[in-house]
């Protein structure tokens, strides 16, 4: 299986995974995982503790079998990764 590096924001992980999209859609399910863990207050609250942790996708996910830094490989929405999200969750890790 091939390994994707993916960036978003302050987000940089690596997954084995079988397409790029499958790799920006793990991406996604992490930062939930680790959201979850927040107990706060209030959703804002909630959101700001979630990006000073550097938990928080940017409006792009950029996927790359190559490594970090290079914009040579696919790019996907945040919504679009959402949207596929929600068609075909993973199991979690």
């Amino acid at each position: 299986m091939p390994k994707f590096y993916v960036e978003s924001g302050p987000v940089r992980l690596i997954f084995d995974a079988a397409t790029a999209e499958q790799a920006a859609v793990m991406a996604f399910q992490w930062t939930c995982d680790k959201q979850a863990d927040i107990e706060s207050a209030s959703p804002l609250d909630h959101a700001l503790e979630a990006e000073q942790r550097g938990w928080q996708l940017g409006d792009e996910v950029y996927v790359n079998e190559q490594g970090f830094g290079r914009w040579d490989g696919e790019a996907f929405e945040t919504l679009d990764v959402f949207e596929a999200w929600l068609r075909c969750p993973l199991p979690v890790v």
